[in-house]
């Protein structure tokens, strides 16, 4: 009798979970519109302000090699791709623009030596990702939250350098399908970047990066 009223539990929490997923699986449009393609809007920037030295560290041994003034921040766009094998699980992949970057040095400086009297420079940056998002969703709401984490291919292109980097990236964000085919998005996302210690640091240096964006997708 005790084995019977246990099974019996066990059935009826199996089944209540089933349904459950089943509604969250159907909620979440992956379950007949999995794939999925989308444009991306929002805000970032880079960070080549990093290498301008504060102003009471600011001498003439620094202007020789590093940045005076940095010009950076703006619009970010780009367009993203995915499939979800579940509620809680997606691959992504994307590509997103970053505003370009004015860099500029003293006349005294490096760079403008080597540079032919150059005093600035302008630095592009863009980026190719590869991600895993993992999704939870929101007590009461059908929005979900999600984290994720991959691999980014970061390209610096200007006067200096046109090199692409591999860097991890993380972002954070919340989701919601808005129809069966529609889907909207709010996050954020960090890009790791690179630098090292030496005269002139701009010429190896990759910046890290910082957007806040919106997304709309499309369920194929």
């Amino acid at each position: 009798m005790e084995n019977k009223k246990s099974n019996y539990i066990f059935l009826s929490l199996l089944t209540l979970c089933t349904l459950c997923w089943h509604k969250s699986f159907a909620t979440s449009g992956a379950l007949h519109h999995p794939l999925y393609i989308g444009v991306t809007g929002g805000y970032g920037s880079t960070t080549w302000e990093g290498l301008v030295p504060s102003e009471k560290d600011q001498n003439i041994a620094m202007n020789l090699s590093t940045p005076t003034e940095v010009t950076e921040g703006g619009n970010v766009w780009g367009f993203f791709g995915g499939y979800e094998f579940n509620p809680f699980f997606a691959l992504e992949t994307s590509y997103t623009q970053y505003k370009d970057a004015r860099v500029g040095f003293e006349s005294i400086s490096l760079f403008s030596f080597l540079n032919n009297g150059l005093t600035e420079f302008t630095t592009h940056t863009e980026t190719v990702n590869l991600m895993g998002k993992l999704m939870i969703f929101i007590p009461n709401t059908e929005f979900r939250a999600y984290s994720s984490f991959g691999a980014a291919g970061v390209h610096r292109r200007d006067v200096l350098c046109d090199q692409w980097r591999l860097s991890p990236t993380f972002g954070i964000g919340l989701n919601h399908d808005l129809t069966p085919h529609v889907m909207g998005e709010i996050g954020a996302n960090y890009t790791a970047g690179y630098g090292e210690a030496q005269l002139n640091p701009t010429d190896v240096y990759f910046p890290f990066l910082y957007s806040v964006f919106i997304r709309l997708a499309y369920r194929i």
